[in-house]
């Protein structure tokens, strides 16, 4: 990663494996350094395979709701589309990951920053403030509708560098994401 880069952002279409791609660089570089985060997970039907929510887990696999599809408390949630999300949930289990400094953490992994998770203002307010201070690598959405000047704010800041994926080019960016991401983080905290 050239120097001055902090945040490595991936994108893509929905589906085309963002998810994947960032567990992928995390299982590479967690032999030799410190991740620390979160990815979202698609909650299927037992029944039918539809899609049904999202979930939050942890590098360290805690798990929280992060939106479903009906809930009990349908009218004091935040909404998006036909879901509803679960943002003090969602805050709870990720705030705390978002506590700096951290001295033993090398990298955060956001996966993602997006709709849903923005409809929390304090995660908001926590990413804002790490921007400048960890390495973060992050999924983003591709085209966003609605405002979400954070998203925004990082793809086009000078400190930030977007990797566009598609269904042909997966291996490809991992390896260069990856090395960059070396480059940047240094010398490895954990002992290989």
């Amino acid at each position: 990663m050239e120097q001055g880069y902090n945040t490595i952002l991936i994108s893509g279409l929905p589906g085309v494996g963002k998810t994947t791609l960032v567990r992928k660089i995390c299982d590479d570089l967690r032999v030799s350094y410190d991740c620390r985060g979160f990815i979202t997970e698609e909650v299927r039907s037992d029944q039918t395979l539809a899609r049904v929510g999202f979930d939050v887990v942890t590098l360290c696999d805690k798990r929280s709701i992060l939106a479903r599809e009906r809930c009990a408390n349908n009218e004091r949630m935040a909404k998006l589309g036909k879901y509803s999300v679960y943002v003090n949930d969602f805050e709870r289990l990720v705030l705390p990951l978002l506590g700096y400094p951290n001295p033993k953490q090398d990298l955060l992994v956001i996966d993602e920053i997006g709709k849903m998770e923005l409809k929390s203002k304090k995660f908001e307010i926590a990413v804002s403030e790490l921007i400048d201070k960890v390495p973060i690598l992050a999924t983003v959405p591709l085209q966003q509708r609605g405002n979400l000047k954070l998203v925004e704010y990082l793809k086009n800041s000078s400190k930030s560098r977007l990797f566009e994926i598609s269904g042909n080019n997966r291996d490809d960016i991992k390896s260069e994401i990856v090395k960059c991401l070396r480059q940047r983080l240094g010398k490895p905290s954990i002992k290989i």
